[in-house]
């Protein structure tokens, strides 16, 4: 009988942070851009999540750094439909941001936590998120 092996992808290299903020999308994101120095601008697509016949759309902020060609990316986590991360109703928002900027910009997580808007910010291992894989569309 032959063996079949798993092949699995590695979970990737990103640190994702939880914001808890009561303003619409565009003024954090402005708040965000702001404070770090960043230039987060929307993708013309949303992330689209379909659940028992439902379709919810969330609202999706990129940046990607010129120097090492790294990306930011702001997602919301609540629709009108819905929450793409039900397991972190908590968390308004994350930020998704590749390992390599956040080992240069040890201070992000503070920045983030000055930034107007923003009520509080939290580390999230990606390891851990059930549904992890949607912040990545």
């Amino acid at each position: 009988m032959a063996k079949l092996k798993l092949d699995l992808e590695p979970d990737p290299d990103v640190t994702v942070i939880g914001i808890s903020s009561h303003v619409h999308d565009y003024r954090l994101c402005w708040s965000i851009n702001k404070n770090l120095d960043l230039s987060l601008a929307r993708r013309s697509e949303d992330i689209v999540d379909e659940i028992n016949g439902i379709t919810a759309r969330y609202s999706v902020y990129d940046h990607t750094d010129e120097a090492t060609q790294c990306r930011y990316t702001l997602i919301n986590n609540h629709s009108g439909d819905g929450i793409l991360l039900k397991d972190h109703k908590q968390a308004d928002y994350f930020l998704v941001v590749d390992n390599e900027l956040v080992e240069a910009r040890t201070d992000l997580l503070d920045h983030i936590r000055r930034a107007d808007f923003v009520l509080t910010a939290f580390p999230l291992p990606y390891e851990q998120l059930r549904a992890g894989h949607k912040l990545l569309l």
